[in-house]
C-alpha cells in the first residue's frame, strides 16, 4: 500500500487519532509512517501493520505529515524532518503556534492545517477545531477532518479564531469538572459519603450531557424543562444565577482566549 500519512509524536493524542482513524476503516495500518522517540510508544501500532521510521526525515515519503509534538519542540521536530515542499501537507496539533510559524520552520513552501482537538480524543468524543492555513486547499480541509472526524465531531474555522477555540474546546473540560468537583462537594454537604457523591455526579453530568447532545432543543429550553416554577432547581439556580455562577464562567471563557494570544505572540 501507498502511505498517505506521516506521524511524528506518537503519544496519547496521536495514538487516539490513529486508533479512531483505524477502526473507522478511514485509513489502513500499512497507509500510515510512524515516528517517536520513544520506541514503547511505537510497539502497539508496529504490530497492527504501521511502518516505524528509522530516521524522523524519512517521514518526507509521505504526503501528509501529521507533527503532534509539544509546541516548545517545534523547532527541532521540524529541523528533524528536514525541509519540505509544497507537496507536502502539514498538520499540526500545537496549540499556540501559527500555520506561518510552523510553515516557516519547515522551509517555508509546505501547506499547513491547524487542528485544535480536546482531551475526548482519547475516548472518541473530541470537538475538533480546524483551521487552514497559507496554501491550504479545500481538498486539504476536508482529508484533514474526515481524519478527525474518527474521534469526535469537527468544525472549519478560521485561523483568528484559533484561540478562543482553544478557550472554549480546549480549556472546556476544565471548565466542567470544576462544576462537578463543585456538585460533590455540594453532595457532601447534603449528607452523602465522598465516595457516593462522586458516582452520583459523575453519572448525573454524564447523563445529562448525553441528553444535551441529542436534543434539538436550545440549552435555555433544556434548562426550562427541568426547573419546574417553585422547585428544587430552580431554587438552586437561582442561588447559583444570584452569587455570579454564569458571568464567572463567561469570564473564564475570556480569560483563557486572552492567554492563548498572549502565548500565540
Amino acid at each position: 500500500m501507498t502511505i498517505e500519512l506521516g506521524v511524528l509524536g506518537v503519544g496519547h493524542l496521536a495514538s487516539g487519532v490513529l486508533k479512531g482513524v483505524f477502526d473507522h476503516g478511514i485509513l489502513a495500518p500499512e497507509e500510515v509512517l510512524l515516528a517517536d522517540q520513544d520506541p514503547a510508544r511505537l510497539s502497539s501500532f508496529a504490530e497492527r501493520g504501521c511502518a516505524v521510521c528509522s530516521d524522523n526525515a524519512q517521514l518526507r515519503s509521505a504526503p501528509r505529515i501529521l507533527m503532534a509534538v509539544r509546541p516548545q519542540s517545534m523547532h527541532a521536530a521540524a529541523a528533524s524532518l528536514g525541509v519540505l515542499d509544497d507537496s507536502h501537507l502539514l498538520i499540526s496539533v500545537m496549540a499556540g503556534i501559527g500555520a506561518s510559524d510552523v510553515q516557516m520552520a519547515c522551509g517555508g513552501a509546505c501547506r499547513v492545517v491547524r487542528v485544535m482537538p480536546n482531551t475526548a480524543a482519547a475516548i472518541g468524543q473530541s470537538m475538533t477545531l480546524i483551521a487552514a492555513g497559507v496554501g491550504a486547499t479545500d481538498e486539504d480541509l476536508h482529508w484533514v477532518t474526515t481524519l478527525f472526524d474518527a474521534v469526535g465531531r469537527t468544525c472549519v474555522i478560521d485561523e483568528s479564531l484559533m484561540s478562543a477555540a482553544t478557550a472554549v474546546c480546549g480549556s472546556g473540560p476544565g471548565w466542567l469538572k470544576l462544576f462537578a468537583l463543585a456538585m460533590v462537594k455540594g453532595a457532601c454537604d447534603v449528607g452523602f459519603d465522598a465516595q457516593t457523591a462522586d458516582v452520583l455526579v459523575r453519572q448525573t453530568l454524564h447523563g445529562a450531557a448525553s441528553a444535551l447532545q441529542s436534543s434539538d432543543q436550545s440549552i435555555e429550553a433544556l434548562i426550562e424543562s427541568v426547573a419546574t416554577s417553585g422547585g428544587t432547581t430552580e431554587a438552586g439556580l437561582e442561588v447559583m444565577r444570584s452569587n455570579g455562577f454564569e458571568e464567572a464562567v463567561r469570564r473564564g471563557v475570556i480569560a483563557a482566549r486572552d492567554r492563548g494570544d498572549e502565548l500565540s505572540g
